[in-house]
């Protein structure tokens, strides 16, 4: 369960962006069995509500591991989302905001703020895909599972075409609405994350302004706008 820490996922471009493709064995030729075809369908359904929708809300905890270190952490944290360019991720010490136009990364350890047009991040992984990247993944399995008391949906997704630094990738989708509830990643280091989603809240109406970031007072403004 490999974790890039929120490390900004083009969020989750909820307005019906990417599209999942068909399982490896689909795409190359072979037959495909009705359980691959139960896990594109679940898949399917899952991209749906997650990029079909007009805005997210999501309240999560990270438990991740550090190999290298051998050194766990756990946090909370909160992640927005308005239509395919907007998002604002919020985690202990760091904010990552963008408005459609303007992204700003803050760190309260180094006390600075770093702006960026958002059109320069297009090509980097932002804020959302570490919940929600799987999306772009090719599912391998799917099976019902019980967790933390409840029925849910577990999938197992091949990480090489969306996430090629990952060995692993599972999900816990909620049977009904195939909402996320987890994913568990471990990466090619031994790096391994979970992400438990403890609310997600969909087409609530969010306001562009949850969107605007306010630079913090005494912060150190580094504005890479024009570079």
């Amino acid at each position: 369960m490999a974790a890039e820490p929120p490390s900004p996922v083009s969020a989750a471009e909820p307005s019906a962006a990417r599209s999942a493709a068909g399982p490896a064995s689909e795409r190359a030729g072979a037959p495909e069995s009705d359980k691959d075809s139960q896990a594109r369908e679940a898949l399917r359904k899952s991209v749906e509500f997650h990029r079909e929708a007009k805005d997210l809300t999501l309240a999560f905890r990270a438990e991740v591991y550090n190999a290298a270190l051998d050194k766990e952490d756990a946090y909370q944290g909160r992640l927005l989302l308005k239509g395919s360019d907007k998002f604002r991720l919020e985690i202990p010490g760091a904010s990552y905001v963008s408005d459609g136009s303007t992204y700003w990364e803050h760190h309260a350890g180094t006390g600075q703020v770093i702006m960026r047009r958002a059109r320069d991040m297009e090509e980097k992984p932002l804020p959302g895909d570490v919940l929600l990247r799987f999306l772009d993944s090719d599912p391998l399995s799917l099976e019902s599972v019980k967790a933390d008391g409840r029925a849910y949906w577990e999938m197992r997704l091949d990480p090489s075409r969306a996430m090629k630094n990952l060995d692993s990738v599972a999900v816990l989708l909620d049977k009904k609405t195939y909402s996320l509830h987890r994913i568990s990643s471990r990466d090619v280091s031994g790096n391994e994350a979970v992400y438990t989603v403890s609310r997600i809240r969909r087409n609530a109406g969010l306001k562009d302004g949850e969107f605007a970031f306010a630079v913090p007072k005494g912060a150190e403004v580094v504005d890479m706008r024009d570079e």
